[in-house]
């Protein structure tokens, strides 16, 4: 064990992993450091199967992460709970990662509210052009990659409740005497109702088979608890938080379900087809991909096929208020500059450093009465019968605040170490506590593919852990990349300021003109190991 990468002192290698998840309607890839288990590791300890990456930004093989496998060693009861709370870009990554590389000794459990994972950067395209709104809800099928049970309440296309099996056949999975190789792979669509020490409790009954694993040095945690909470709660020995931050309205959708979400979208496509007049409060990139793409499909007349047969006739009024003098000041000039002339071209009247005084209204879009409503600005008096609110995004730190009062700051993010470790006087559990993605205070951008790259740090870091047993391990650190965009400018149009190759410091700003009005969704189907032919599932 003295070879083994990462534990007592010895660092782990590193090596160019790329994002496909970036602020925009298509998958592209950034580099970020990342890290896999060196070469130095004996062979009875597993190895590791890397194969160079394509010469291209290959949307299939770059980001893939290494495969390893490990012998069996020990039965299922004493399999010890790697917990990640959150499905989204950087959780469903984290999971995807420890699905491949924990050894059979452990199981990572992914919860999610829903029941698919939600490509939340394809919203606002599909929820301005129909028919396309089954193509943004993904199966965890594909990033759960070893043999487990998929725990849903609610099953992938009703809302009734079920616990179905899932068996992968993915090579590696299996052992030469058919015996499994990898951890055990759980799915659990619930809502996370408390974070304790040790444990968490969700919002639903569990089956004993999926109780059965917690194991842990902190069991009288669990069996201290009142009987009723028995089947709510899970122990960890590792806990990811990824929760994120609550969304603004167009966003936060209520649905658990595929069905219930693709029908949120429905109902948001339809709303927009029948109103005349948006309002379209904030200029950060939700509120511009909004504004452009409901102008680009129902003011621009080469895009008439493309509409819903039940929209009004002729041209929508949009008005796009931003309460800052500039769009997307983290960026460069050009990039404030080009949003300026697409929304020109588009028509869209644009309102800068202004803030309305708005009625309360019900910020389901699908739910607002479409009827006249007047407000005042500093331009005169906006008229409009349809209202997005994009902003308001809040951290969801809530859960932590019983048992980590001191790690959520005045703003309500969570407080982390250099390492993603939950930064917390109560290192007892802090120490195999790590907080990634929009909910973690980092001091980089909030972005999924953020989130992306933070959950390998995660991954490396309690994969040291775990190997190193008893010993200390040597973990490495998060360095946040500058920042980088894609904004879509309507239906085709972009601009995006990104690394142009893997160890530049200066970004670009590049227009394009040739985007796809289906923002590419096949590529994060294939990135996720999802067939695309029937996008229903």
């Amino acid at each position: 064990m003295s070879a083994l990468i990462g534990c007592g002192g010895v660092q782990p290698q590193r090596v160019l992993s790329f994002s496909p998840f970036l602020c925009t309607h298509e998958s592209i890839f950034l580099t970020s450091k990342q890290t896999v288990y060196g070469p130095e590791r004996p062979q009875n300890q597993g190895r590791i199967d890397r194969s160079p990456p394509c010469s291209e930004l290959c949307v299939v093989c770059r980001g893939r992460p290494p495969t390893q496998s490990f012998p069996s060693t020990a039965p299922y009861a004493n399999m010890r709970n790697v917990i990640i709370l959150g499905g989204s870009y950087s959780g469903a990554r984290a999971a995807e990662l420890f699905s491949q590389t924990l050894p059979i000794t452990h199981r990572v459990i992914l919860i999610d509210r829903q029941s698919h994972f939600n490509h939340l950067y394809l919203f606002p395209r599909f929820g301005v052009v129909p028919n396309h709104a089954n193509k943004v809800f993904i199966p965890y099928t594909g990033v759960m990659a070893s043999p487990g049970r998929s725990s849903s309440a609610p099953s992938s296309k009703s809302s009734s409740s079920t616990t179905e099996e899932t068996e992968s056949s993915r090579s590696g999975d299996s052992s030469d005497e058919g015996g499994p190789t990898r951890a055990q792979c759980v799915f659990i669509s619930a809502s996370v109702t408390e974070v304790g020490p040790g444990f968490v409790e969700i919002d639903r009954d569990l089956d004993e088979e999926t109780l059965g694993a917690s194991v842990s040095d902190d069991d009288d945690i669990i069996s201290s608890g009142r009987e009723k909470w028995r089947r709510r709660r899970l122990n960890w020995d590792y806990l990811i938080y990824a929760l994120g931050s609550t969304l603004p309205a167009p966003l936060l959708s209520p649905a658990r379900t595929k069905v219930e979400g693709v029908r949120f979208l429905q109902a948001q496509q339809e709303r927009i087809a029948l109103s005349k007049s948006v309002l379209i409060v904030g200029g950060g990139a939700l509120g511009i991909q909004y504004a452009t793409d409901i102008a680009d499909l129902y003011n621009n007349p080469a895009n008439a096929a493309l509409r819903p047969e039940n929209s009004v006739e002729g041209k929508k009024k949009i008005t796009l208020v931003h309460s800052r003098s500039r769009f997307l000041p983290l960026y460069k000039q050009e990039v404030h500059d080009e949003v300026t002339r697409r929304l020109d071209e588009l028509g869209v009247d644009v309102i800068m450093g202004a803030r309305l005084a708005l009625p309360e209204l019900e910020d389901d879009v699908s739910k607002q009465p479409l009827t006249s409503r007047r407000v005042e600005s500093k331009t005169g008096v906006l008229e409009y019968d349809l209202l997005l609110r994009c902003t308001g995004q809040k951290p969801n730190s809530q859960l932590l605040k019983k048992s980590f009062p001191d790690a959520i700051n005045s703003q309500g993010y969570v407080e982390v170490r250099p390492t993603l470790q939950l930064d917390s006087c109560n290192t007892k559990y802090a120490d195999r506590m790590y907080v990634i993605g929009d909910v973690a205070n980092t001091h980089a951008i909030r972005a999924g593919h953020i989130g992306w790259n933070q959950a390998g740090i995660v991954v490396q870091n309690i994969m040291s852990a775990v190997l190193c047993g008893h010993r200390e391990p040597s973990l490495i650190t998060y360095e946040p990349s500058p920042p980088q965009i894609k904004v879509t400018l309507g239906l085709r149009n972009s601009v995006s300021e990104l690394l142009p190759s893997m160890g530049a410091s200066e970004t670009q700003v590049k227009m394009h003109s040739d985007g796809a009005v289906d923002a590419g969704w096949i590529h994060t189907w294939t990135r996720m190991g999802v067939d695309a032919q029937d996008p229903t599932i």
